[in-house]
């Protein structure tokens, strides 16, 4: 501290904490205001279930706050607060609310209100990169490779691969879409 360019660095550092914690405190208040209008009993039966369960080996109190400190703001967290609260209302499965909480997480922001806010089911390969990535929308499992006989090898025509054109709606991403629309 006697050093001045150390005591610059402890201040600056005791200030970037200050703000991370500033902004982890408004995601976690974010979320909690999502599960206000759910009884306290109905929360501390739901979250005591999760806990005596010895299919969760993390503690869900644990779990959400990993969650709401991977959130890149608060809105996300406010999407992860309302998909809980839709658990504890049985709407939905632990699992579910893990997936499509981990699904928001990937999302890029203004990709993820996009989706939430359209009625899209079906886009192509070339429109659909960053939302198959964050899960919102699954490849085709199938192919099918055609085989178009005489082509000129060389050429690369010979074969023509089938499948890849379209890519669909993850059936978790459309929990996610009912909940949050």
């Amino acid at each position: 501290r006697d050093i001045p360019i150390i005591g610059t660095i402890i201040n600056i550092s005791k200030g970037y904490l200050s703000i991370q914690d500033r902004i982890f405190s408004k995601k976690i208040l974010t979320f909690l205001a999502q599960l206000k209008d759910i009884p306290e009993t109905i929360r501390k039966k739901a979250l005591e279930e999760l806990d005596c369960s010895k299919k969760e080996r993390v503690k869900v109190g644990e779990k959400i706050l990993y969650l709401v400190e991977r959130a890149d703001d608060h809105i996300k967290s406010e999407y992860i607060g309302k998909l809980f609260a839709e658990f504890i209302r049985e709407n939905i499965t632990y699992d579910e609310f893990k997936r499509c909480s981990d699904i928001i997480n990937k999302a890029f922001l203004e990709d993820l209100n996009w989706f939430i806010n359209s009625d899209c089911v079906k886009l192509t390969m070339e429109e659909s990169t960053d939302l198959i990535n964050a899960g919102l929308f699954d490849m085709p499992y199938a192919l099918e490779i055609e085989n178009k006989g005489d082509s000129d090898i060389w050429l690369g025509d010979k074969y023509v691969v089938k499948g890849y054109d379209n890519v669909c709606v993850n059936p978790y991403a459309e929990v996610l879409r009912k909940i949050l629309k």
